[in-house]
């Protein structure tokens, strides 16, 4: 690349070759000499909007305007071109453009959306800004060694997980107050950090919401001009994005990445995808919304943060699923899924699968498909008829998927649901269908396990119905096929929600809305007739700590609302995963609750199962260390009741020293009558008998 002229030097180089006309005297006669200057705009003195594009093919001059349509068709996406300039060597063009915008900005945005996009395997762009490279030709050629940059430390925002006693943590936001505490069992909660930093800095720790990171390593709290993301032992400031008025966040599960949305509808970058190590903005979109439900299309995660995906239309108006490929945030293969009639998705939470569903469209049934990425083949297809509704459901560690299927019947008058069960580690991903006449209000999977939980039923009290993929028939032989199979039903339940716990076994049926916060602790393992029953009135939010001993309900209120009819009752409450109720709180203004999640474990199946069933040997240790607790905590009840009987007896001692200390003013005032002494009275004893009751007895003697 030859060294471009500077802007001077082309500035002196133009007026140099600027001739003035023939008849200039003559027009000068028409020219006054109180005419107003002419309001020139600045002329620009850099290239601050220009981009350098390498690695283009080589074409000839035929081929040259094909070239220059294509990089218009993919430029034009970020914004106004002003012009494109390719550079002609004798025969073919150098293999680089030049490439101007309306504004630095916009050249800024293309130059980190474009820079490695793939043209095809061979071209690969290397996108720089023009100023950038100016800079690169006016290196000197002999290397200079920068000075070494001055050690900066590491944060650590892992450090929380090597508390002693394994206690989790939660994050209270109330009223103007964001606290994190951690959850102990034997003295309620335990303030770590509360915005104490801001707060001399007269200012306040989050303004609107907060929101864990998936791992746990985050804070975010969300403020009018972005969003901050804080971590470490003493809950530094890890980032700042700015992207004004958000109202929601999506990390994604590897936590390298992160969207944000503020939901405005025309705004061009209403939606942005951001690199959280560089706090850097990958791409930005304008929200889109679903021409059925009119509700805004949310961006997907894949599993490992490799995808993030959406519905969308194409040019002819078709279905299709975008899939965008990170970091460079382009188009998976530069094209989009086809999908026809698409109307949800949903990815694997433990592989690159995608699952979708779509209705009957002409001559062609609805279905749901599971379709592998990025190859894109189709691993396995089903057909429905008479679908009104459809709504998917995978299982945590991505063996199940569940598809409930709300049906109608052919006078569309009367649906009836069922579900189609996905073996995805079976071959051929056979399907199990599962019949329910009754509407289903909620079904949940239990995490890492076989079984799940529906709520059924038309009436005010629902039945609960658990069943397992992994059954076996009465009667069958040993090693057989398993199935689906009904373990237990619980008829007549204040249920509206199910709330399994991480670790299994245990689950919570919570009564929202007109069952007024109704909670029952059941444990799956035992089957019983009954579990533990509890409530939390008006509670609308349930959720269970990462390690599945406590969970906490709470009632909370949305920030917009000011005059919050149940403000009254809010607050939250801590139990143990037995239903045992220790702590309570209320408090006005009560916006949310959240557990700090915990990373992934690293323990394998197997080493999990070890640690099960070698659980025994630690159980002296762990008795000792419950009976402590237990021993603290009643310490703690009669010390407090101790200091209220102190506090009682001083009371008492020193009103009867004030008494004392009045006693010569109230013998003045009764003229020299002392009522203390007692000479100063007649004492008279007087006994009553009184018969309280009488019993005749009559013995017969031998």
């Amino acid at each position: 690349i030859a060294r471009p002229l500077s802007p001077r030097a082309a500035h002196n180089r133009t007026m140099a070759e600027f001739e003035e006309p023939e008849d200039i005297d003559e027009l000068r006669d028409f020219m006054e000499e109180y005419d107003e200057p002419i309001n020139m705009p600045p002329m620009e003195q850099g290239f601050s909007s220009a981009i350098v594009v390498d690695n283009l093919p080589k074409v000839d001059a035929a081929k040259l305007p094909k070239l220059e349509n294509v990089l218009k068709k993919i430029y034009s996406q970020v914004g106004e071109i002003k012009r494109i300039k390719m550079p002609m060597g004798e025969k073919v063009s150098l293999g680089f453009a030049f490439v101007e915008f309306g504004s630095q900005k916009m050249a800024e945005q293309a130059q980190k959306r474009t820079n490695g996009y793939k043209l095809d395997k061979t071209h690969i762009f290397d996108v720089v800004l023009y100023n950038e490279l100016s800079r690169l030709l006016d290196v000197p050629d002999d290397y200079v060694e920068p000075p070494e940059p001055p050690l900066k430390r590491s944060v650590d925002n892992m450090s929380w997980l090597s508390d002693a006693t394994g206690r989790d943590q939660f994050v209270l936001r109330f009223d103007l107050e964001t606290v994190v505490n951690w959850c102990d069992s034997s003295v309620g909660p335990v303030v770590e950090y509360d915005g104490a930093r801001e707060k001399a800095g007269g200012k306040h720790w989050c303004e609107l919401y907060v929101q864990w990171s998936p791992r746990g390593s985050y804070l975010t709290t969300f403020h009018r001009p972005g969003i901050a993301l804080w971590g470490g032992a003493e809950f530094g400031k890890q980032a700042r994005l700015a992207h004004a008025e958000v109202k929601s966040v999506a990390f994604s599960p590897c936590e390298r990445y992160l969207l944000t949305c503020n939901f405005r509808q025309g705004d061009p970058a209403a939606i942005i995808i951001w690199d959280v190590r560089e706090a850097r903005a990958l791409r930005s979109f304008e929200l889109t919304f679903n021409a059925l439900t009119g509700q805004p299309i949310q961006f997907q995660w894949s599993y490992d943060g490799q995808y993030i995906a959406r519905m969308a239309k194409d040019k002819a108006g078709g279905d299709v699923i975008q899939i965008y490929e990170l970091p460079t945030m382009n188009l998976l293969e530069k094209k989009s899924l086809r999908a026809q009639g698409v109307r949800d998705f949903l990815w694997s939470p433990k592989d690159n699968t995608l699952a979708y569903w779509a209705p009957e469209i002409e001559n062609t049934p609805a279905g749901v498909k599971l379709v592998s990425i990025p190859s894109r083949e189709t691993i396995r297809e089903k057909n429905l008829f008479n679908v009104h509704e459809c709504r998917l459901s995978w299982q945590s560690d991505g063996d199940y998927l569940s598809v409930k299927v709300t049906r109608h019947t052919k006078s569309k008058k009367t649906q009836y649901n069922n579900f189609e069960l996905f073996r995805m580690r079976d071959n051929l991903i056979p399907v199990e269908m599962l019949d329910i006449k009754d509407r289903v209000q909620a079904m949940a999977w239990e995490p890492g396990g076989d079984r799940f939980a529906v709520v059924h039923g038309d009436g005010g009290t629902p039945s609960v119905s658990f069943y397992t993929m992994k059954g076996t028939p009465p009667g069958a032989k040993p090693g057989s096929k398993q199935e689906l199979l009904l373990l237990k039903t619980l008829e007549q339940r204040q249920c509206s929600h199910l709330y399994w716990s991480p670790s299994g076994g245990h689950i919570v049926l919570s009564g929202q809305g007109d069952y007024n916060g109704a909670l029952e602790f059941y444990d799956v393992d035992a089957l019983l007739e009954k579990g533990v029953t509890s409530d939390h009135y008006r509670c609308n939010y349930v959720e269970w700590d990462p390690s599945g001993r406590i969970v906490a309900t709470a009632v909370t209120q949305p920030f917009d609302g000011a005059f919050y009819k149940f403000q009254m009752d809010n607050g939250y409450k801590l139990h143990t995963f037995q239903g045992e109720d220790f702590f309570e709180k209320q408090t006005e203004k009560f916006y949310q609750f959240m557990w700090r999640p915990r990373p992934p474990s690293l323990l394998d199946a197997d080493a999990k199962k070890k640690v099960i069933k070698n659980l025994r040997k630690y159980e002296r240790k762990f008795e000792r260390a419950d009976k402590e607790k237990a021993k603290r905590r009643h310490l703690l009840s009669m010390r407090t009741q101790w200091d209220l009987r102190d506090e009682h007896r001083q009371l008492l001692a020193d009103r009867k020293a004030e008494f004392d200390a009045l006693k010569a003013e109230r013998v003045r005032l009764r003229d020299g009558f002392d009522e203390d002494d007692d000479s100063n009275y007649v004492i008279t004893e007087t006994y009553l008998e009184e018969v309280l009751d009488e019993k005749e007895i009559i013995i017969h003697s031998l």
